[in-house]
């Protein structure tokens, strides 16, 4: 059946919260995992003809910090015709005009050789190394170093064309775009969710296990994630059947209904900053109530901002109060070994 994983973001993040759940989707796909992702404009590729559940390996990525991307495409594979081995898992990867492109699909194409693949072969036996041998000889013959709509709305139509002979759900990358299409009769699935500031607590749906974003997140990264099935309890978005959906940077760039509206709210971010500039201006501390009546601003978004901070060590609850910190009498002030680095980004 196979499960596939996509990601896109406007600064490069850590695969591990996404990749956690995604890799327990290896229980029912047994027959190899694998990840991509660029750390600069080479693709770096991990991946095992084993279970992921079972892998020292995909533990390793899951919990190392140093892996961070704003592109990540992963896998599991649950195996059909091909044997199982390390050429035939996903994700696959060739160079094209300069740029290294990687590619994962589930789905099963049938007389899928009378596909030309040009100048590309496959390594292994997969119809999946194949498709993607065909559309980058497509991307070849048109002569392709750079995207728009008009060549967005002909990759589309070259993948119905492979879905034609089957069931087809893909997502591949050149290390700018994620490109990511659901097959036409919906089969296995696919779906995304937006991720941006403000973050809450989310859950995940394979194991008893949260996850406080806020705490993970800056609040200035936002992007997709994209799934065979959903990941968490967050309120995820279908594809339609024979839908291409081109993300960048952590946008929707095609098609252009899918372009999502900047939010019309204060971002988490800006309302640090602002909460920053008042307690800097002030030369005391300030209570919790004094502050939402200087921003004007609802208590609850306050406290989220507030919560925030404090997790960065950017402000301290003074130590004299004898309340608990979300409490209107509750007073704050800058962290004095941060206020440097806080001036800086307030502009003072």
């Amino acid at each position: 059946m196979c499960e596939l994983l996509g990601m896109s973001f406007n600064q490069p993040v850590r695969p591990n919260i996404s990749f956690k759940g995604f890799q327990r989707r290896g229980k029912r796909n047994p027959d190899g995992w694998g990840i991509a992702f660029y750390p600069d404009n080479a693709a770096q590729i991990f991946k095992e003809p084993l279970k992921a559940t079972e892998s020292a390996l995909a533990n390793f990525i899951k919990d190392y910090s140093e892996i961070k991307s704003k592109l990540f495409i992963a896998h599991v594979r649950r195996g059909s015709s091909c044997g199982l081995c390390y050429k035939n898992t996903h994700p696959f990867s060739r160079e094209l005009n300069g740029k290294e492109y990687i590619f994962a699909h589930n789905g099963t194409l049938k007389n899928f050789e009378k596909l030309p693949s040009g100048r590309f072969h496959k390594i292994g036996c997969t119809d999946s190394e194949h498709a993607f041998c065909y559309i980058l000889s497509c991307i070849e013959e048109k002569s392709i170093t750079h995207w728009n709509d008009e060549r967005f709305e002909w990759l589309g139509e070259k993948l119905k064309k492979i879905n034609e002979l089957g069931t087809f759900n893909c997502i591949f990358s050149d290390g700018e775009y994620l490109f990511c299409y659901h097959d036409k009769t919906e089969y296995n699935g696919l779906w995304f969710v937006h991720r941006k500031a403000p973050y809450g607590k989310i859950q995940l749906l394979d194991e008893d296990f949260e996850i406080n974003l806020a705490e993970e997140k800056d609040p200035t990264q936002k992007g997709f994630v994209i799934a065979t099935k959903p990941l968490t309890n967050e309120k995820w978005e279908k594809f339609n059947p024979c839908e291409l959906i081109v993300f960048k940077n952590g946008e929707i760039v095609f098609p252009n209904y899918r372009k999502y509206e900047k939010s019309s709210h204060i971002s988490l971010y800006q309302k640090e900053l602002n909460i920053l500039k008042i307690l800097r201006q002030n030369p005391h501390r300030m209570s919790l109530k004094e502050i939402c009546q200087n921003l004007s601003l609802p208590k609850e978004e306050i406290i989220e901002t507030i919560r925030s901070l404090k997790c960065k060590e950017l402000i301290k609850q003074d130590s004299r109060d004898k309340v608990k910190w979300d409490n209107d009498d509750a007073t704050y002030y800058t962290n004095p070994s941060k206020r440097k680095e806080i001036d800086e980004l307030i502009g003072k």
